[in-house]
């Protein structure tokens, strides 16, 4: 029997190196932070193109962001809280 999905990542990440582990979890916290503000844009009723007026950004921009493609600036990420309604904060993982 094949491997599951998760026994097939779990074999490939105990051979990486710690470089690599380390560009993998930026990707995750870009990728947390694109599903953030997505989600507080859709409920505002917003498009892309429309939050990004909104922040005098870029809709590219907006994209990149949400594709997590990016790291936005923390001022860029105040903006974009600013046009939302939304607040930034740091909060506390939890134990491993």
């Amino acid at each position: 029997m094949p491997p599951t999905y998760d026994e097939a990542v779990e074999s490939r990440r105990a051979r990486l190196g710690s470089d690599a582990v380390a560009q993998g979890e930026i990707f995750a916290q870009a990728y947390k932070i694109a599903l953030q503000v997505m989600d507080l844009r859709e409920k505002h009723g917003l498009t892309q193109a429309q939050l990004a007026r909104r922040c005098n950004m870029s809709q590219a921009d907006i994209s990149r962001i949400e594709r997590g493609s990016t790291s936005p600036t923390a001022r860029t990420l105040q903006r974009i809280a600013d046009a939302l309604e939304a607040d930034l904060r740091l909060v506390a993982r939890a134990p491993a």
